[in-house]
């Protein structure tokens, strides 16, 4: 029989790959279970990368150091991804086997790896392999009483999985169980950024190695022991049954935003390309289905449409408001806004945003109070939402400052809809730190420090209820017609604003307005008109508001804040 292009016509060299860090008592082993293999040891060499340990794991390295297979590298801690992709530039072999510093190779490994691909007459350059594992409680000896493929469910898989399969949360092994064509490796960790995935590199590797080389291979013979013990992170065996410690979904917003952006790097052929971008939708879909193992609810965000625009700037707002990476949005629109393609499921998220000549604000109360979602979003028609917005201003809300309002920066474009300016607030210098907390009171009305409408997300219950209280006091007129400049000006001085520098929304400039610093320094209306609400009117109308509901803010904040806000508005007299 002939051999297939790029298959191997001799037995194959492998490189082991090992990562360290402060696993002193189990990295020799790990390297002895490397020199232990019943293979040719010309064709094997053990590349180990010490990630800036502490402990006493260069002394047991040292032993190693004039060991003719094994390479040594150093490097500061950076990291599993960095580490293995260290590892990876280094070696020379036709395929890499990677091996966690506390897990074992089980002799016949290579051996093993080496008959099927001779068997199978396989490609070896874009290979992707995953065999199977034992479990092994490292305090009691016991092993788990099922394989990792049994686990996971790779044991009811065919042999090979390829793009057009089910999607599974994590139909791999862990790193040591996983051998790859050197060059399949090579590029896959070249693309991921090691400072996302300090730890869990399988978690981006894996899935970007299935996308590039299109199907993965199962061996489903045990030639790995994976150790589990009192510094793992991931497990522990609880009777003889594997028990993960951690959820490792919670790493998929970085997971996503990485293989959405691979699918387009790894230079694939258009019908591979189109198998690959089809998958990655089925597994988003999966990845982000919550779960009630973990606890925790998910936030249910509201994206409600303002104002007016022609078909064609109707359908993109709403497109880009429907594809959000975000699993629990909801979309609203106004109850007289025609859109004819709209998917049935947002033709009936509809609000009622009172009779023709409503004021902006009154209609944004309207669809404030219409939303169900914890946090709403008011996105001007024509202006265009990231698929990222949603969860970039989540992850900022849940790990950065307990805040009304949280702002992006903005891509701003013509109103035909060319870019004018990416980046606008971060390159005109008006935003000078990544991140800033501007807490209540630290600004006056006449001071603007927020970016236009389509980039803030608010704390909805804090705008209704708030809202609320202004029921029989007429807004001024200037306030009123201003729609965003109330409800920015409230969160604010409530509960504070964050403001970020990540682009995740594009606005487009009013037809006649010219992009300026002024522009951007200064609040607009939903139809994006620069305006100056008149401070003098809004302060005495703040006055008399808070007069009037003294009780009902009390049920909502605190003493102290009272006691701020009458001094702060005392300043406000314009």
């Amino acid at each position: 029989m002939s051999t297939p292009s790029g298959a191997p016509s001799r037995a194959p060299s492998f490189s082991i790959v090992i990562c360290n860090y402060n696993y002193a008592q189990f990295v020799g082993q790990a390297i002895d279970s490397a020199l232990a293999q019943r293979y040719p040891a010309d064709k094997v060499e053990v590349v180990v990368v010490d990630d800036g340990s502490t402990d006493d794991s260069l002394a047991v390295l040292a032993r190693y150091r004039d060991h003719p297979q094994v390479k040594l590298v150093q490097q500061p801690n950076r990291g599993q991804t960095a580490a293995f992709d260290a590892g990876v530039r280094v070696a020379t072999g036709d395929l890499v086997c990677l091996l966690d510093s506390d897990d074992l190779c089980l002799p016949d490994k290579l051996s093993g790896v080496a008959a099927w691909i001779a068997a199978k007459a396989i490609d070896t350059e874009r290979l992707f392999l995953c065999h199977d594992l034992i479990l092994r409680d490292e305090r009691t000896g016991e092993s788990a009483l099922d394989t990792w493929f049994q686990i996971v469910g790779i044991d009811k898989l065919d042999d090979i999985y390829d793009l057009d399969g089910r999607p599974m949360f994590f139909p791999f092994s862990v790193p040591t169980g996983l051998v790859f064509g050197r060059t399949l490796v090579t590029e896959c960790l070249a693309a991921i950024p090691a400072w996302a995935f300090p730890r869990g590199a399988d978690g981006a590797l894996c899935p970007a190695a299935l996308i590039r080389s299109g199907c993965v291979h199962y061996l489903r013979q045990t030639l790995g022991i994976y150790r589990i013990h009192s510094a793992n992170e991931f497990g522990s065996l609880r009777n003889g049954r594997y028990a993960p410690r951690i959820d490792l979904r919670d790493r998929t917003p970085r997971q996503l935003h990485f293989l959405d952006q691979w699918v387009d790097m790894a230079d694939l052929e258009p019908a591979h390309h189109a198998r690959a971008r089809s998958y990655f939708r089925r597994w988003e879909k999966l990845q982000r289905m919550p779960t009630g193992d973990r606890g925790v609810a998910v936030p249910r965000i509201s994206i409600a449409l303002i104002g007016r625009g022609d078909a064609a700037a109707v359908a993109a707002s709403l497109a880009s408001a429907l594809d959000q990476r975000h699993p629990a949005c909801e979309v609203l629109l106004p109850a007289g806004l025609s859109c004819p393609e709209t998917p049935d499921g947002a033709q009936n998220c509809r609000y009622d945003e009172g009779p023709a000549g409503t004021d902006a604000l009154t209609r944004m109360i309207a669809a404030a109070r219409a939303a169900s979602g914890e946090s709403i979003v008011f996105l001007p028609v024509g202006d265009r939402l990231d698929r990222d917005f949603v969860e970039r201003h989540l992850f900022y809300r849940q790990y950065g400052a307990l805040v009304g309002v949280t702002c992006s920066d903005i891509r701003l474009m013509t109103p035909g809809g060319e870019l004018v300016h990416q980046n606008a607030f971060a390159q005109s210098g008006a935003w000078a730190q990544a991140v800033q907390q501007i807490p209540p009171f630290a600004t006056g009305l006449a001071q603007w420090v927020a970016p236009p409408l389509a980039a803030c997300m608010f704390r909805r219950d804090l705008l209704v209820e708030l809202s609320g209280t202004t029921d029989g006091l007429p807004w001024p007129t200037d306030m009123a017609e201003a729609g965003g400049w109330w409800p920015v000006q409230l969160a604010l001085h409530t509960s504070g604003l964050l403001r970020f520098r990540e682009t995740l929304c594009s606005v487009r400039l009013a037809s006649g307005t010219q992009a300026s610093y002024g522009w951007l320094s200064a609040p607009h209306t939903p139809d994006g008109r620069v305006i100056e609400p008149a401070i003098a009117g809004v302060a005495d109308w703040l006055r008399r508001w808070h007069a009037g509901h003294r009780g009902a803010l009390a049920a909502r904040l605190p003493d102290a804040w009272q006691q701020r806000f009458a001094v702060w508005l005392d300043g406000q007299r314009g």
